[in-house]
């Protein structure tokens, strides 16, 4: 027979002996299974035991007695205690090692062990979708247990709460009891003993008073408070007082005892500490839970654990003290870290702060968290927020007097996104006889010149006609506001006329040329005006004088420009040449010869750029270098009109808009915005839409419209 022999060895330090096991006869010995041991709160770690350990082992000796004193309310207490002063690696284990505490079957099984604590599965966000999933494909037609979402600490400390019931007999009489042979019982058989109850409860009946209507009354009074004391379950004590408030605190308490000769009952109740589970009133700068509300085994379970314990200890004692817990704390930790896990740091943050956090976000994600729930919608839709996100982008939209930034980044946004896919809205505007020859518009209004010897003034975004001006002898080729109710027209009768937009009257009339007035441009109180006679006049159009007579070409000048700060006059001529003038001498700085073979008729500059249009050809020239930068040759027929927008001169970034009497309108030869009949004569834009003019009519491509995909017009 195989002999085993128990090797007892111990160690310095340790209160118990550590058991080892060593076989003699290792031939013949049969392999027995070992039972596995019940955990023990010592436990080195795998390492020899030191001072400190032996110290740790003792106070979790002390703890596992007094575990078994606490109740439910101070274990959760304690609990409560613990977690709060607990860190992400305890926060992890715990979560990790409960998780199976939320299964259902758990519940269920808790729910029947302890009946008077209510165990619901903790509400997720993945949860709710399945859920919703569920009802939308009409599969939820089967039972589940209500969840309950958890929001903050005081709804998992209600939950995990004890709930008693509370019954209070009804007061019996006479009539009501009965023998089962239903014969009536005598008043001597039966015996109340109503000391505890109170005297206003009795049938209050006037001695002096003895006829048959004073005894009915008194019968349905005592009726109608025998009614109000049938048997109560009450849940809430404060409700006790709305059911029975004719029943005193002091006599609710005591207990009603009830005789009669075949059966003795006692029903006793008692009313609930109203208070809540364990006191929050107390609150403490390491957590809600004050320390003096706990035991004092309790007081010294917390100091260990915050001040003596490392982080390695903790997850030990934690281990094994959760294996010593009942399901109710199981309930308690799970939901409690629940809580935790969705802990809405935005929200609860002071708004400086969760603005700034916010503001290292992207756009494109801050609309992610206007998603989250309705506080992160608040504050990520901040209008100081996204002016602060404004700062970094062009804005090209008009801004408001009281502006929303959201919808301004917004309406921004898409306006980029109309130009580069050519999303836009058309609309077209007719009312002249003849062909339209220019263009120019505003933020609110639209003026047009056609060779029916006509203005017109449109709303630019209703299209309703809002004025004609009438004066000119001949076709109106050019237009430019001067102010807002100021317009400039020059004509192919060689005048140039000042209008007044709301009275429509001509307030000045200019004989400005000796032939027709083909374009004029505008900078400030400055204005060029070039004609078939050779030569280009700079006004002073406020006190209608002449500051210079530009000459050097030698035919006719069709187009003119100015740069941007108002130094520099650009004139493009039929002698096939650009020349630049400088505006305060009127000396000709620079010849460009662009076109060899036929006239130029358009010109304009953008940035230290400059182009031009001869025929079907489209030039871009440096205007420091007068070097050819690139050559589009894009339209079929001649080119009448363009304009240039530079976004980046060192990259050579921007864009062109031409049109010509092939009908098309086109953005950098890279985008064809068709459906102009006709030739295009006119042309004009800035950063929100495009006005061209084609026969008898306009049309307007407008980009500020919103998402590409609300619009299917382009």
């Amino acid at each position: 027979m195989n002999e085993i022999e128990q090797n007892v060895s111990v160690q310095p330090g340790v209160s118990s002996p550590i058991p080892h096991f060593r076989i003699r006869n290792r031939k013949k010995v049969e392999i027995k299974k070992v039972e596995k041991p019940v955990p023990s709160w010592r436990g080195h770690g795998g390492r020899h035991p030191t001072a400190s350990s032996v110290e740790f082992d003792r106070q979790l000796d002390k703890i596992s007695i007094w575990l078994e004193d606490w109740n439910h309310t101070q274990r959760c207490q304690i609990l409560e205690a613990l977690l709060r002063r607990s860190n992400h690696t305890q926060f992890q284990f715990l979560h990790t090692a409960l998780q199976p505490a939320l299964h259902r079957d758990f519940l269920y099984t808790a729910q029947t062990q302890f009946p008077s604590v209510e165990f619901k599965p903790v509400s997720t966000h993945a949860s709710r979708q399945v859920q919703q999933k569920l009802i939308l494909h009409r599969q939820d037609n089967f039972y589940r247990m209500k969840s309950a979402h958890f929001q903050d600490d005081d709804q998992v400390i209600d939950q995990v709460r004890e709930k008693t019931s509370i019954k209070f007999p009804a007061i019996p009489n006479m009539t009501s009891i009965q023998h089962s042979n239903s014969l009536p019982v005598q008043p001597s058989e039966l015996s109340l003993d109503l000391r505890s109850v109170s005297p206003s409860h009795l049938p209050k009946i006037s001695a002096n008073n003895h006829n048959s209507a004073t005894r009915k009354s008194a019968a349905a009074n005592k009726w109608k408070n025998r009614k109000k004391h049938k048997l109560l379950c009450i849940e809430n004590p404060e409700a006790l007082y709305k059911a029975a408030p004719s029943l005193s605190l002091q006599s609710a308490q005591t207990p009603l005892t009830c005789r009669s000769q075949k059966s003795t009952s006692v029903c006793s109740s008692r009313i609930p500490d109203t208070s809540r589970i364990y006191s929050r009133t107390s609150q403490t700068s390491e957590g809600s839970v004050s320390i003096e509300d706990l035991p004092e085994e309790g007081q010294s379970l917390i100091h260990w654990y915050t001040n003596d314990w490392s982080d390695v200890r903790r997850n030990e004692f934690l281990h094994k003290f959760v294996l010593k817990l009942d399901p109710r704390q199981h309930y308690f930790i799970s939901t409690f870290l629940s809580v935790r896990q969705q802990r809405d740091f935005i929200a609860l943050l002071p708004e400086k702060i969760a603005l700034k956090i916010l503001r290292y976000l992207s756009p494109l994600q801050i609309l992610h968290c206007t998603e989250v729930c309705k506080a992160w919608n608040i504050i990520a839709n901040s209008n100081s927020l996204w002016r602060y996100k404004c700062k970094f982008i062009d804005i090209k939209v008009p801004i408001t007097s009281h502006p929303n930034w959201k919808h301004i980044y917004r309406d921004n946004m898409y306006l980029a996104i109309n130009w580069k896919n050519g999303t836009c809205r058309v609309s077209e505007l007719k009312g002249h006889t003849a062909e339209v020859e220019s263009i120019v518009f505003n933020e609110t209004m639209l003026a047009s010149g056609s060779q029916d010897r006509t203005i017109k003034l449109w709303d630019i975004k209703s299209g309703n006609l809002l004025q004609t001006l009438k004066g000119h002898d001949k076709g109106v080729w050019c237009l430019n506001f001067f102010t807002k109710n100021l317009l400039i027209s020059g004509s192919h009768d060689g005048t140039i006329k000042v209008w007044n937009i709301k009275t429509g009257a001509c307030l000045r009339t200019l004989l400005a040329h000796d032939g027709p007035v083909w374009a004029m441009v505008r900078y400030g109180n400055v204005l060029v005006s070039v004609s078939q006679d050779r030569i280009a006049k700079v006004w002073d159009i406020s006190r209608c004088l002449v500051y210079h007579t530009l000459i050097g070409h030698n035919a006719a000048i069709f187009a003119v420009d100015m740069n941007e700060d108002g130094t520099l006059i650009i004139t493009g001529s039929a002698d096939r040449s650009i020349r630049l003038w400088e505006l305060a001498s009127g000396k000709c700085i620079k010849v460009i010869w662009a076109s060899q073979t036929t006239s130029i008729m358009a010109v304009s500059y953008s940035k230290g750029f400059i182009a031009c249009s001869y025929g079907e050809t489209i030039c871009l020239y440096r205007v420091e270098t007068g070097r050819l930068v690139r050559l589009y040759e894009e339209h079929h027929k001649r080119v009448e009109t363009l304009r240039l927008h530079i976004t980046d001169p060192e990259k050579v970034v921007g864009s062109i808009i031409s049109a010509g009497k092939d009908g098309l309108v086109k953005k950098t030869s890279i985008q064809t915005f068709q459906g102009n009949f006709g030739a295009v004569k006119c042309i004009q834009f800035d950063d929100l839409r495009i006005a061209s003019g084609a026969d008898e009519k306009i049309r307007i491509l407008d980009f500020n419209i919103g998402p590409p995909s609300l619009n299917s017009e382009t």
